[in-house]
């Protein structure tokens, strides 16, 4: 009986966490992942007064967190509403700046997700773009390709820019800083950069950093257990302990056979 009583605990240690996390889930958080979610969608659409009002429901969202217990720290409360004020600012005049405007409220869709999605963000999906930017800028560089240097770093430059709230969410603040410095030294120093051919080493170390990055977001990701493979370990333990309390059931039956036939 000790051993049923084990085997049920044990079930129960894997099984809690699970129900736990869907539990304590934020309500007001994933309602504004979802609205930035939607504002998204108006935008991809061309419906740039919906979105505008999904973002200013997101934005009420954010104005009652401030003043509730809604699991954001003051840093990404800050992060999202930066974020959040950009989108509708280049919302409230797109005419002309539609790339601007789809890439802004982009990143504050990244970033509202950052704060739901831990393990598996959305920007993380960006890395290919990303690095494939960082390649063509190397390879302009080392063909002394003016106009296809400034356009492909043009091109990291949105690309980053996009995602960096997000790296705010889940990258040490540290390693946050370190990128945006470099990345702003390669924007403002570009001509000369370019000009003294130092491009190549100044990129593949910036592309070396940003590696990093996603490659430690992989990490952590690896590092956490999968859904599944929870539901098949717990499934496993019931299966086991059904099948233990079956056979000393059938055990106990047999035994009490065996007394009456003696009898």
């Amino acid at each position: 009986m000790k051993k049923i009583k084990y085997l049920f605990l044990v079930c129960c240690l894997f099984i809690i966490p699970i129900h736990s996390k869907a539990e304590d889930a934020n309500t007001r958080l994933l309602k504004l992942d979802q609205t930035a979610g939607q504002a998204l969608e108006f935008t991809k659409a061309g419906r740039y007064d919906g979105a505008e009002a999904q973002l200013k429901t997101a934005q009420l969202e954010l104005i009652h967190m401030q003043y509730e217990s809604s699991g954001l720290s003051m840093e990404e409360w800050t992060v999202l509403s930066a974020a959040l004020g950009q989108a509708l600012q280049v919302l409230q005049s797109p005419e002309g700046k539609e790339k601007e405007t789809l890439e802004m409220v982009t990143s504050f869709r990244l970033a509202a997700d950052a704060v739901v999605s831990r393990y598996q963000p959305l920007w993380i999906e960006l890395e290919q773009p990303v690095l494939s930017s960082l390649e063509s800028l190397k390879k302009s560089s080392a063909a002394a390709d003016a106009p296809g240097f400034h356009e492909s770093l043009n091109t990291f430059l949105a690309n980053y820019y996009m995602i960096q709230p997000s790296l705010k969410m889940d990258i040490s603040k540290k390693r946050v800083e370190a990128l945006d410095q470099r990345v702003r030294y390669m924007d403002q120093h570009r001509e000369e950069i370019f000009i003294d051919q130092s491009a190549q080493s100044e990129v593949s170390q910036l592309q070396k950093e940003v590696e990093t990055v996603f490659k430690e977001m992989d990490k952590e990701e690896t590092a956490q257990p999968s859904l599944g493979w929870v539901i098949s370990i717990t499934g496993g333990i019931i299966i086991t302990t059904l099948s233990y309390v079956g056979w000393r059931k059938y055990k106990g039956q047999k035994e009490d056979a065996r007394e009456k036939q003696n009898d």
